[in-house]
C-alpha cells in the first residue's frame, strides 16, 4: 500500500509517494496550484505534471490515499488525479496541518507558521478549535513572507539611491538578480512588465545572501520579518494557550531557509511570553507531512 502527499503553493507544487513504513519512494515538483495567482489551466497543468511524475516512479495501482493542500473543487483536476491514481481516495488537508505533520505533529494541536511566497499562521487546540492570522495576499498582508522581504529590500535600495537610506549591498544584488543595466530599469520591471510574483519573492534569497555577508540593511529586514512572524504566533497563541503550557510551533516555508537571521527574533519574541513553546524547524517537507497524515488515516 502506498500514499501520496501533494502540497500546492503560490510558487511551486511538490509531491511525494510514501510506503507503509514511512519511506519516501518518489518525489516530484511543478508550478503553482494557487488559483488566487494563476489561471485554472496552469493549476491543472501543475497537478497533472506532479501526478504523472509520481505515477511513473511507482506502481500507481498501489496508491490508495492521496492528501493534498489544494482544494479538489475542479472536475478537471479530479480527472488528473483519477487518471494517475485510479484507486486513490482524495482528501483535502489544511496547509498548516501539513506543516505541523512535517514537524512530527500529527494531531491538531499547536501552531503552524507558513512563510513562503505568502505568509500565514494557524493554530489548533483540537480539531474543533482553531485560529488563523494572515494569508491576505501581497497587497493586503503577507508580512514576513518572501515577497514582503523582497519588496522591503527593493524599497531600501531606492531609499539608498536617493540618499534617504544607508548604502546597501542589496543594490548590487538587485542589479544582478533582475539583470539590470541601469538602476531605474527596476521600475519598468516592477510596473510595466508585470513582474511575476514568484520572481519577485525569489529575490528574498539575495537578501539572505547579503545578510550572510554582513549587510546591515539586509540583516534588519530579515530581523523584522522574524519579529513580525513571531507577533503573528503570539496573536494565535493568546487565543489558544496559556503561558505555562507547552505546545509546538512548527515553521514551514522558504523564508526560514534564511536560518537564524529570521528564526532567532521569532523565537525570542515567542519565548518571552510563552517560555514552554517548542519552536520546531522540520527537515521533512509539507508534502511528506501530508503523506504521514494519509498513513495515519489509513492505519486509524
Amino acid at each position: 500500500m502506498l500514499v501520496v502527499g501533494i502540497d500546492g503553493g503560490g510558487t511551486k507544487t511538490e509531491g511525494v509517494v510514501m510506503n507503509e513504513a514511512g519511506e519516501v519512494m518518489a518525489r516530484a515538483r511543478s508550478g503553482s496550484t494557487n488559483l488566487n495567482f494563476v489561471p485554472v489551466e496552469e493549476c491543472e497543468r501543475s497537478v497533472a505534471e506532479v501526478c504523472a511524475q509520481l505515477a511513473a516512479a511507482v506502481d500507481a495501482q498501489q496508491v490508495f490515499w492521496l492528501y493534498s493542500t489544494f482544494i479538489p473543487d475542479l472536475s478537471s483536476i479530479r480527472a488528473e488525479i483519477q487518471l494517475a491514481f485510479p484507486n486513490a481516495q482524495w482528501h483535502h488537508e489544511a496547509e498548516h496541518r501539513a506543516v505541523l505533520a512535517a514537524g512530527g505533529v500529527l494531531e491538531p494541536y499547536g501552531i503552524g507558521v507558513v512563510a513562503g511566497t505568502g505568509s500565514s499562521t494557524v493554530g489548533w487546540r483540537g480539531a474543533e478549535r482553531h485560529v488563523s492570522v494572515g494569508g491576505w495576499g501581497m497587497l493586503l498582508g503577507d508580512e514576513g513572507s518572501a515577497t514582503d522581504i523582497a519588496v522591503q529590500a527593493l524599497r531600501a535600495v531606492a531609499r539608498a539611491a536617493d540618499g534617504r537610506g544607508e548604502p546597501t549591498q542589496l543594490r548590487e544584488e538587485m542589479m544582478d538578480y533582475f539583470g539590470l543595466q541601469h538602476l531605474w530599469e527596476i521600475t519598468r520591471r516592477v510596473y510595466r512588465e508585470a513582474l511575476p510574483r514568484h520572481v519577485l519573492a525569489g529575490f528574498a534569497v539575495r537578501v539572505s545572501k547579503a545578510a550572510d555577508a554582513g549587510d546591515g540593511v539586509a540583516l534588519r529586514i530579515l530581523r523584522e520579518a522574524g519579529e513580525t512572524l513571531g507577533s503573528d504566533v503570539l496573536v494565535v497563541a493568546r487565543k489558544l494557550f496559556t503561558p505555562d503550557e507547552t505546545f509546538p510551533v512548527v515553521l514551514g516555508g522558504g523564508v526560514f531557509r534564511a536560518g537564524e537571521w529570521v528564526i532567532a527574533p521569532l523565537r525570542q519574541k515567542v519565548l518571552a511570553e510563552y517560555p514552554h513553546a517548542d519552536i520546531l524547524v522540520p527537515t521533512a517537507s509539507p508534502a511528506e507531512g501530508l503523506a504521514r497524515l494519509a498513513l495515519q488515516a489509513r492505519r486509524g
